[in-house]
């Protein structure tokens, strides 16, 4: 592995003055992990600045990257750690071993700078506080990542996805244990942009302000998420507020930038249909015969009705206790919502998504002609790489030490850097 290292760092001394845009080297790492994993080295070759070709001239090119291919095997995954002195740090998975990988580019975005040093864990002290919003019903609880440093920077507040999901993306009830937002927000701070995620009312820290089942609404967690903007906004530190919003979370976050403007708004897997149109067309996948006793439910619940007598094999659904909170949520049309806002949106969806389809994203984008539309390939429902085999995707819920995908930091970091 040394030989493959010392070979590499001729390459450092050439690094370059020139600035480059998260995008730019994100996508020239993309187009190395190519050509790599085919083994067209010719093409990598291209790929290099004029003064790092006479360092590494196309023989000696060809030469190390056969060496590299044998030690390391195909190259993984990649993901963007930090930047540092016009450096930016990538932790790569090769097949054999995952190393950091240093990039910079020259001004006609070609290799200047090219790297493989050992992987080493950050283990330098991050700042991180914990925040409490004071509820009717209790106290909400969140942490807040901050970049080092003392000028103003970026927030994002993250929303997480239905059910008892916390703010780190997992779920002791529901089997989940992802740390995809820990990892968002941990990516983020490595970017220099702050990041708040929180527990919903009733999970984790925030379990103190549940209220009973049939007296939560819907609009309790919009207002929380409401109440958080309003926090940031009179904080010093932050120079703009930016929503993302997981799921469910992408309706709550939605509404809340609708009522307390902030610079713009990221919907990660949300959906486009209201809650009802989801539900029946999950059940008809089942049993038409429920499907059908569940619109009937649905459109009396719609109308602002309590229904008393339930199937029983419907009644996990539609039990007396939640129907209250049904109620609420049908007032709200994702494609409805999404309308209202005039603030930049970005509209992220994978493609092995199980949960939800590409066609959601797609009809949000209709919904909202100005957005932009990010479609991930490989990308699923807890924002890891999967394939579409179900069993094999699922198996992803439970495995925290998966890194995110590698197109959804490069995504979100160019739509905050162009937010105003």
């Amino acid at each position: 592995m040394k030989k493959v290292f010392f070979v590499f760092s001729i390459l450092v001394a050439t690094t370059a003055s020139f600035a480059q845009s998260r995008t730019e080297v994100d996508a020239v790492v993309n187009k190395f992990q190519h050509f790599y994993n085919l083994q067209q080295t010719d093409s990598i070759y291209e790929m290099l600045s004029d003064r790092s070709k006479g360092l590494l001239p196309l023989d000696k090119t060809k030469q190390t990257f056969a060496q590299v291919h044998s030690q390391l095997g195909e190259m993984k995954s990649y993901e963007f750690t930090k930047e540092t002195d016009k450096l930016s740090y990538y932790k790569t998975g090769f097949a054999n071993a995952t190393v950091s990988l240093l990039v910079s580019l020259s001004d006609g975005n070609k290799l200047e700078t090219f790297r493989f040093i050992p992987y080493k864990e950050d283990t330098a002290p991050r700042e991180q506080s914990n925040i409490v919003l004071k509820t009717r019903t209790g106290n909400v609880f969140g942490s807040l990542t901050f970049p080092e440093g003392s000028k103003k920077v970026p927030v994002v507040l993250i929303i997480a996805g239905s059910g008892p999901t916390d703010r780190n993306c997992n779920s002791e009830a529901g089997g989940l244990k992802t740390d995809a937002y820990k990892l968002l927000a941990d990516s983020l701070q490595h970017a220099g942009i702050a990041a708040l995620r929180y527990d919903k009312r009733g999970v984790g820290e925030s379990a103190g302000a549940a209220v009973s089942e049939d007296s939560t609404r819907f609009g309790d967690m919009v207002d929380d998420a409401v109440g958080f903007v309003k926090m940031l906004k009179k904080d010093a530190r932050f120079s703009k507020i930016i929503i993302a919003g997981h799921s469910e979370g992408s309706l709550i976050g939605m509404i809340a930038a609708a009522k307390e403007k902030v610079a713009g708004f990221i919907s990660i897997a949300g959906v486009a249909q209201r809650a009802d149109k989801i539900i029946e067309k999950q059940l008809r996948a089942q049993s038409g015969t429920l499907a059908a006793q569940a619109t009937i439910i649905l459109d009396s619940l719609d109308a602002g009705h309590l229904v008393k007598s339930v199937d029983p094999a419907l009644m996990s659904l539609f039990r007396p206790s939640i129907q209250p909170y049904m109620i609420s949520w049908l007032k709200y049309d994702p494609a409805k919502e999404i309308k209202k806002l005039t603030i930049p949106i970005l509209i992220i969806q994978g493609t092995t998504d199980i949960q939800v389809e590409v066609s959601e994203a797609e009809q949000l984008k209709k919904a909202s002609p100005k957005a932009t539309l990010k479609v991930i390939d490989g990308m699923n429902h807890p924002l890891k790489q999967a394939p579409e085999d179900r069993e094999k995707n699922v198996a992803t819920y439970n495995n925290p030490k998966l890194p995110l995908s590698p197109g959804l930091m490069p995504a979100i970091l160019d739509f905050i850097s162009k937010t105003k």
